[in-house]
């Protein structure tokens, strides 16, 4: 029989088994008590990608490849928000995913069992199990750290304009009525003018100095709540191109505050180049953009639809300069650049990784 007509077959096999590995798959993780299975609704998006992963796995074992459909993959970010939302702990997704790799690992064992021939296709199915769990469990956890993210700069610029509301109602109050009550007493006390005059102006001069440095407060809470540098270039620069919002979507998350400046300025260039990259030369209908800023750390994420390319092959051919840029960018803020992508797959993935300040206990400083 034709090695390629085992392949189908044993890709049948992996699929025929679906039901048995989800019950499987369901069993194990009520005997964890994940709360992944506390209820239909989120078994049921468990369930979903669990078979995605297993379809992928029957196709890479068919055709001899690793094949993992990523456009499908980018909607597990919104399943970690809604897990986020539900109070569901990243860790349970990763419990998840190990169970799953076990399972479906001895699948695809059991499916090559009787067919050595196929056992290119196997490697190919193991590369899939292990790239789509991995995948799905990052844009799960960007998906996750975005909500939080979130939600900690919707706390502060909260807290900021309560605190502003505070300091101009009470304290600017009664600053200003210390201060008016002072001026009626200067034009009514006649005793002692030269010593009261003097010890009124004194107070003066401190009342309305601490007016000055309450309108100073006020403003900069004020300031603090309105949209960020960075979102308002990447707006700007859409704008000037004239690419619409439902080709190119920016997504900045957390708040600006926690990077310097030249940080920002540099992760503007490189993920501007990245996108122009995405438009002209891989012709993407979809591009994402998401930036995600935490106290200890800035993570960028660039996907596009377009076509791959071979980065290898790129740089050996000196037409990298776009690369060779935005990796020494990167690189001297400290941080790291991966690109991904292949000529025969869809899309490009662009990870940027840059620390802002050192964790307790680090030893080795961020370049400057």
């Amino acid at each position: 029989m034709h090695s390629g007509f085992i392949e189908s077959d044993t890709a049948e096999q992996l699929l025929s088994r679906t039901p048995a590995l989800l019950s499987d798959y369901r069993s194990r993780l009520q005997e964890i008590k994940s709360p992944l299975v506390a209820n239909d609704g989120a078994w049921h998006a468990c369930a979903l990608q669990a078979e995605r992963i297993i379809r992928d796995c029957a196709d890479s074992l068919q055709h001899g490849r690793a094949d993992v459909r990523d456009t499908l993959i980018q909607q597990v970010a919104g399943l970690g928000v809604q897990r986020a939302t539900q109070g569901i702990d990243a860790v349970h997704s990763i419990r998840a995913g190990l169970i799953l790799f076990d399972i479906v690992f001895d699948a695809l064992g059991l499916a090559i069992v009787n067919s050595p021939s196929a056992f290119g296709g196997f490697q190919a199915g193991v590369r899939t199990l292990q790239r789509g769990i991995g995948r799905r469990l990052e844009a799960g956890a960007i998906g996750h750290d975005t909500y939080l993210l979130n939600t900690v700069r919707e706390v502060n610029a909260a807290t900021q304009r309560q605190l502003a509301r505070e300091i101009h109602d009470h304290l600017g109050n009664h600053v200003s009525l210390a201060l008016r009550r002072i001026e009626l007493h200067e034009l009514t006390w006649e005793s002692r003018p030269d010593e009261v005059a003097a010890r009124i102006g004194a107070v003066k001069d401190t009342l309305t100095e601490s007016l000055g440095i309450i309108r100073d407060l006020v403003t900069q809470l004020r300031r603090a709540d309105r949209e960020g540098t960075l979102e308002s270039a990447f707006t700007a620069f859409l704008e000037s191109m004239e690419i619409t919002p439902s080709k190119v979507r920016i997504q900045v998350n957390g708040s600006e505050e926690w990077a310097p400046q030249d940080v920002l300025d540099e992760v503007f260039l490189v993920v501007r180049e990245c996108l122009r990259n995405s438009l002209a030369h891989a012709e993407a209908e979809h591009v994402l953009a998401a930036i995600d800023i935490a106290p200890y750390k800035l993570q960028a994420l660039i996907e596009d639809d377009g076509c791959g390319f071979d980065v290898s092959a790129v740089a050996v051919a000196g037409k990298a300069n776009g690369i060779a840029s935005a990796t020494e960018r990167v690189e001297l803020l400290g941080g790291t650049i991966l690109f991904t992508s292949t000529p025969d797959a869809v899309g490009t993935r662009v990870t940027i990784t840059i620390p802002l300040m050192d964790l307790p206990g680090d030893s080795v400083e961020r370049a400057t």
